[in-house]
Order: C-alpha cells, then sequence, then structure tokens
C-alpha cells in the first residue's frame, strides 16, 4: 500500500512527465542561421512578441514594428493586438474576392541589408473563425516576405480546407512560395495535427535565406514545426540584386481563397541575422 507521501510523489512525477510530454520543442535558430550563412552569424534584430518590452535587439537601426493592411480590399478589417501569447494578427475574407492581408513590418528605407542575410518568423494558435455562424471553409496563410520595386516576394505556411475552385480537401498545412510559382504538398499530417492541436499547440517557423548578386538573387525557404523541419524548398529572385533597397520586411497573415471567416494567428519571434563581420 502506497503511503501519502508515496502517492504525492507519484502524482507529481505524473504531472511532471505529462508536462514534459506536451512542452512545444524551442526551434534552435541560431544553429539554422548559421548553417546557411556557413558557420557564423550574428543577430542583429530580434523581438520577443511574448513579452512586455518586445524589441530586444535592434542593431540595424529599424525601430518597432509598424502595421498596415491592404487598401485595395475593402472590408478585411485587418487589426493587430499584443496579447500574452504574442502579437495577435487577424484579417477578415467577408466575400471570394476580399484577398486581405494584416502585416506587421520593418521599413526597410532605415535599414541597410547586407548581400546574405536570414529571417525567422515564429508563430503560434493559427486559427479561422466563421463571420456568420455558418461552418466555412477556405485558405490563409502565415507569412513571411520582402517587398521592394512596389511588389511583395515572400513566403507562406497555407492552411486550406478546400481549392481555388471551391472543392472540399482534407485540412492540411503546406510550405508556398507564391511569387516564384512554388505550391508544395502538404506536409505530414501529424505535424500539422500538432500545430493545430486545441489544448497543447506547437509552434511553427518560417525560415527565409536570402542570397543576392550583382544580377539575380537565390533563396531557401524552409518551415519547421517544433524544432521538426516538415519542409524546405529553394527558389529564385529574378529581379533582386544586391543593390535592391527593400521597401519593407515584413510578417503576417493573409486569406487566398472561400468567404465570411476570419483568419488569425499569433507571431511570437522574429529576427534578422547575418554573416558575422571579421
Amino acid at each position: 500500500m502506497l503511503t501519502n507521501s508515496k502517492i504525492a510523489l507519484s502524482g507529481a512525477l505524473v504531472l511532471a512527465t505529462a508536462s514534459a510530454a506536451v512542452a512545444a520543442p524551442k526551434l534552435n535558430t541560431t544553429k539554422i542561421a548559421r548553417d546557411l550563412l556557413g558557420g557564423t552569424a550574428q543577430r542583429v534584430y530580434y523581438q520577443d512578441l511574448t513579452t512586455q518590452q518586445h524589441l530586444k535587439i535592434d542593431m540595424l537601426g529599424a525601430g518597432d514594428f509598424m502595421f498596415f493592411g491592404d487598401a485595395g480590399s475593402p472590408g478585411t478589417n485587418p487589426t493587430h493586438s499584443y496579447e500574452k501569447e504574442g502579437l495577435l494578427m487577424s484579417v477578415d475574407r467577408p466575400s471570394i474576392t476580399a484577398d486581405g492581408d494584416s502585416w506587421a513590418g520593418v521599413n526597410g528605407h532605415n535599414i541597410t541589408m547586407p548581400q546574405r542575410f536570414v529571417l525567422t518568423a515564429t508563430f503560434i494558435e493559427p486559427n479561422k473563425v466563421s463571420l456568420n455562424q455558418m461552418p466555412q471553409r477556405g485558405q490563409y496563410a502565415a507569412e513571411l516576405a520582402l517587398t521592394f520595386g512596389g511588389a511583395l516576394y515572400g513566403e507562406t505556411s497555407q492552411f486550406r480546407a478546400e481549392t481555388y475552385n471551391f472543392h472540399p480537401l482534407t485540412p492540411g498545412q503546406r510550405l508556398n512560395v507564391p511569387f516564384d510559382f512554388i505550391f508544395r504538398t502538404d506536409i505530414k499530417a501529424n505535424l500539422y495535427n500538432d500545430v493545430t492541436d486545441p489544448q497543447h499547440p506547437s509552434p511553427f517557423t518560417l525560415v527565409m535565406y536570402v542570397d543576392r548578386s550583382a544580377s539575380n538573387s537565390a533563396g531557401n525557404a524552409k518551415l519547421f514545426v517544433g524544432n521538426e523541419l516538415a519542409d524546405s524548398v529553394l527558389f529564385s529572385f529574378c529581379n533582386l540584386t544586391a543593390a535592391t533597397v527593400f521597401d519593407n520586411i515584413q510578417v503576417g497573415i493573409g486569406t487566398a481563397a472561400g468567404k465570411k471567416f476570419r483568419a488569425s494567428v499569433y507571431i511570437t519571434e522574429f529576427e534578422i541575422w547575418v554573416p558575422n563581420q571579421p
């Protein structure tokens, strides 16, 4: 027979084991940046959006986020708010043609970016709710992007429950690079289930590596769930050079199909990494 103290100890061990089982693993972005940049990396911009004083590192002199949406899409209602879980970004999709985005961005005109760099953005709790109390399918995505020359170039972690032709799909998550017409297959179902777990959701992270040259540039897009690489793909920037000045470096959420829903996600961390200077 167990004594009271042994029962209490046993209960504590069970609780500790359960907590360890559901704790989200921390992604080592330092190692990722070093691997992509060739062994050395320095974090020059860092926002920890789960804390009140969220701008932790700003060696670029970029300042805090600015916020904006899509002026050409009426009714999308892009919003943001700082919550304990992170920076909550949301956007509405009132109709099938109302593509919209809600962005947090760093002003690229205020900073000088090197030829090579890495961006990381970590998210948690992607969500889609109906605007009319009826179940709604659709597509929305967490986004990480650069803008220059008045155009948007980025990668997304897309969540979809229907095709662009309104045919239902088994809900899933995939990595896309839309401007380069790269649309990947869904990641493993168990990873998607981890991300959308209602009790203990796993964070997911978009990583973008950019390598600019005098004539054109290459990129590498990666999607991690927790600390596991879910997918990656190489892509090209045909009109980005080492001399290009960025309009913005931005992170947010957008919609692409469906109607009558609101999409939201928390951003928990945002980083810019560059090669160590000798």
